[in-house]
């Protein structure tokens, strides 16, 4: 897929919204919560448990989530129903919006309760927490022209492929792939000390992703 993307023209991400999405502040964005009782992987006693950001305000952009499980990924289909909305008019039944992003919980501080851990939601950023901690900065997998007069670019996960992790599993992997107009060079990899990631850059400006999270 990266190396494919590679050797097209860029396409800037779909960030196509009914207005009353799209045009959402931040109170109203808000108020659109993920029901934890339909979190990925809820009710199965694994280590980790996904949920989801729905699109809108800042987040217009889709973003496709896969769950790879024995080798084969399956993509997670958006469902209105996932998320509570207050006083906002769900989307209709059968709409695909995707998703904005996701988040990682696990039970690092307490067997009984699963933490928020890790953050991806916009553009490339990303933010994880250790155990005991609380969040700092949160990062991002590529920033390019840093500074430039003629304005920054925010490269953006376009895709993720999230492998599900065995009962007994220490760290869970996520894939990611990352699209730019002007990344055309490999970069270093990044490193942290809440979640290390390592990263593989392959095919000019499609870089994937791998992150181990250790719990």
């Amino acid at each position: 897929m990266a190396r494919d993307l590679a050797g097209k023209a860029f396409k800037a991400p779909d960030n196509k919204l009914p207005d009353y999405l799209k045009d959402l502040d931040y109170d109203r964005y808000r108020a659109i919560r993920f029901v934890p009782e339909r979190a990925l992987w809820r009710g199965e006693k694994l280590p980790f448990e996904v949920q989801f950001f729905h699109r809108g305000f800042f987040y217009a952009n889709r973003v496709d989530i896969f769950e790879v499980k024995d080798g084969q990924a399956a993509k997670i289909i958006y469902q209105p129903d996932l998320f509570s909305f207050g006083k906002l008019v769900p989307p209709g039944a059968g709409v695909d919006l995707g998703f904005a992003g996701f988040r990682l919980h696990a039970p690092i501080n307490k067997p009984d309760y699963y933490d928020e851990v890790s953050v991806f939601l916009g553009a490339s950023y990303f933010r994880a927490v250790a155990k005991g901690q609380l969040y700092g900065l949160s990062a991002r997998g590529l920033a390019i022209n840093t500074g430039e007069a003629k304005g920054e670019e925010f490269p953006s996960f376009k895709a993720f492929w999230i492998e599900k992790p065995a009962a007994n599993a220490k760290s869970i992997v996520v894939h990611a792939l990352l699209d730019s107009e002007s990344a055309r060079q490999p970069i270093a990899s990044p490193s942290g000390r809440a979640i290390p990631p390592s990263s593989t850059w392959k095919w000019r400006s499609i870089p994937e992703w791998i992150w181990s999270v250790p719990v």
